[in-house]
């Protein structure tokens, strides 16, 4: 397959060009935040990580309003709104983890001017074995028809039996689970994501 799943506008040979070379996982979107790229980290972070359909060519096209939780929808928005009016870069350290390893990513947007798209990188920071973690009493965190809750930020899981509270649960990182619905713990809702006055 190619590196390069489309046609990228002329202006910005130079940028793909240096991005396919880089070990960051990136993708350009254009200013609809319809992605337009992704290289070769992208895929291979992809397969590695049990998401194939993501390093297939009908990636290409993906609208990030599409993909982004209802809950996180905003706090990106208003960041890809940010660099396109401010012509800044925005970062954000968010964790990626698997069942077996622990992942934080510093994710960058930049703006590609004159086009007004941008390219988001994602450069791996920490990476390590999971520390102490929850392998017992895991039917605590089903609901009543078996849904289990895991924080979109910290990747916790929401216990429904007495003590209320959320715990690091790495076996429910697994993406082959049907199970899994996605929300934000009380602790990453108000200070990562704290509602902004319109």
């Amino acid at each position: 397959m190619s590196t390069f799943p489309i046609s990228v506008r002329p202006d910005l040979s130079e940028v793909i060009g240096a991005v396919a070379q880089s070990p960051k996982i990136s993708f350009v979107l254009d200013t609809h935040l319809r992605i337009t790229y992704w290289n070769p980290a992208w895929r291979n972070f992809a397969l590695e990580n049990g998401a194939p359909e993501l390093a297939r060519p009908e990636a290409i096209g993906i609208d990030l309003h599409d993909v982004i939780g209802e809950e996180l929808r905003a706090f990106y928005l208003q960041a890809f709104e940010k660099v396109a009016r401010q012509a800044s870069v925005w970062e954000c350290l968010y964790e990626c983890s698997s069942p077996e390893l622990f992942r934080k990513f510093q994710m960058r947007i930049h703006l590609l001017e004159p086009s007004g798209w941008f390219l988001v990188t994602n450069s791996l920071v920490i990476e390590r074995r999971h520390d102490s973690v929850v392998t017992t009493g895991l039917e605590d965190y089903k609901t009543a028809d078996s849904i289990i809750t895991v924080c979109m930020h910290c990747r916790c899981s929401r216990r429904v039996t007495p003590p209320p509270r959320w715990d690091f649960v790495p076996a429910h990182l697994d993406r082959n689970l049907s199970n899994i619905s996605h929300g934000l713990c009380p602790v990453c809702s108000e200070y990562f994501y704290p509602k902004t006055a319109d």
